[in-house]
């Protein structure tokens, strides 16, 4: 592992929030030699053996609840993702001048690797996978992680070198990151999201720009061109500014029907048949786009793009196909936790769709969904908590059922759906309400489809 941006001289540093990243930070921590406590509200059994070993190694672990003398007495405090940066005693830390970072921006303090760092509502997991992928192709040693999969802390922990950092990262991350600084920086989009934790859509707009804050000149910052919230703020950028989308003419990626063609600098352009992909419509072809373009500048040969593009479908839960019976296609889009996600998941289809909706509220306007239902849906089937929210706003605009929880909406449309149409799952909402993850909702989804389209036994 290569020399850090800044080790902690601190004489005592608050770990809070003790899932897989924090731990990782107690543990890196520990061996810099530094004093580490770490907080966690919740003592979950499933880390008790983890947490016992960090004990061992000689760290100071409270949980259940937080202290407000840990948060005080503390020299520095790293918070994990996720931990909400209003808790009263991280104020009161704040009050008394105590340095509060994310573990995003501590971990990337700990290394001088060159870092992609690919944000935005919709699409991010997507394009931090694709372009792991074409690197890895390419030939170049690379770490894909952050706010997917594995968090930058973990990997640390490992002492492996790569080339190059991809790294996913979320609004909420990007609170806690003063200093951070992607060589590359993607935002792919800005919709209403997250305005539970936020205290209105401009602030957690301003929250996703602040990707490029820190960048320099010689930078490059990849931006959706199209979208209103990030062209308004592109005055904002300090470093070589690209654009993809298809309304500008003079963006760098240009999608023109099914070809995206490429042009940066003086190279002749370069075009890609979008048919010819593995990712499939329309919000997919913006995620290639950024992609391809924070290829581009980072050098990777066409034919790396070549390699992958044709034969990388994603992943699991995102506008995937799941089965078909009796002429009716079922799809799986339990990602779709915002109402954004769901507007770009109705982009892709021609057919009558029966949608699936509800969760648990975010308390955005589901007004941007309005016209889509118009134009796309047949019929609506909202669950969960926030069904009487939407019902209220929804219910004249289409055909509206409620039910109390998914199987009774799915065996509602089901019920319904006739040949040619497509049952969706695409719910606007997260899934805490009867759900511990969007995947275990849309797991379940694919286990009613999977009862649905087996055979019968004799």
């Amino acid at each position: 592992m290569t020399k850090g941006r800044a080790r902690s001289q601190s004489k005592r540093v608050l770990v809070v929030g003790l899932g897989s990243s924090g731990q990782a930070v107690v543990e890196l921590l520990l061996r810099q030699g530094v004093s580490v406590l770490g907080t966690d509200l919740h003592d979950d059994p499933r880390f008790s053996h983890s947490l016992k070993r960090l004990r061992d190694l000689g760290a100071e672990l409270h949980l259940g609840a937080h202290r407000t003398r840990d948060f005080t007495e503390a020299d520095q405090i790293i918070v994990s993702p996720g931990v909400p940066l209003d808790l009263e005693p991280l104020r009161r830390a704040a009050a008394s001048q105590i340095e509060i970072v994310g573990e995003l921006e501590w971990a990337w303090r700990q290394t001088r690797v060159p870092v992609v760092a690919i944000t935005g509502t919709n699409g991010k997991t997507t394009t931090t996978s694709l372009l792991g992928e074409i690197l890895k192709t390419a030939g170049k040693s690379v770490f894909v992680g952050g706010n997917i999969g594995t968090p930058l802390s973990q990997w640390l922990l490992t002492g492996s070198n790569v080339d190059l950092l991809v790294l996913e990262v979320s609004s909420f991350q990007l609170d806690s990151a003063p200093t951070f600084r992607p060589q590359i920086g993607v935002l792919l989009n800005i919709t209403e999201d997250h305005l539970d934790r936020y205290a209105g859509f401009q602030a957690y707009a301003e929250s996703k720009f602040a990707l490029f804050r820190q960048q320099r000149p010689d930078d490059v910052a990849i931006v959706n061109g199209d979208d209103s919230h990030c062209r308004q703020r592109l005055p904002q950028v300090p470093s070589r500014l690209l654009t993809f989308g298809r309304e500008d003419s003079d963006a760098q990626a240009l999608i023109r029907g099914d070809e995206l063609i490429v042009r940066i600098g003086g190279a002749e352009p370069l075009r890609i048949n979008l048919s010819e992909c593995g990712l499939k419509g329309p919000h997919n072809a913006e995620n290639i786009a950024a992609a391809v373009l924070a290829a581009k500048s980072l050098g990777l040969p066409d034919e790396a793009l070549g390699a992958v593009l044709p034969r990388y479908q994603g992943l699991p839960h995102r506008v995937e196909w799941v089965g078909s019976r009796q002429g009716i296609d079922f799809y799986d889009d339990s990602k779709a936790t915002n109402v954004g996600a769901v507007v770009k998941a109705l982009d892709n289809f021609q057919r009558p769709v029966l949608l699936l909706a509800g969760g648990r509220d975010k308390y955005g306007s589901y007004q941007p969904l309005h016209e889509p239902l118009r134009r796309k849906v047949r019929a609506l089937f909202l669950y969960g908590e926030a069904a009487p929210r939407m019902f209220q706003e929804l219910s004249g605009i289409v055909s509206t059922r409620l039910a109390s929880d998914l199987p009774e909406a799915f065996r509602e449309a089901v019920a319904l759906a006739e040949s040619g149409d497509v049952v969706l799952l695409s719910p606007a909402c997260s899934s805490f309400d009867q759900y511990e993850s969007y995947a275990q909702r849309g797991d379940h989804f694919k286990q009613l489809v999977g009862e649905l389209t087996q055979p019968k036994e004799a």
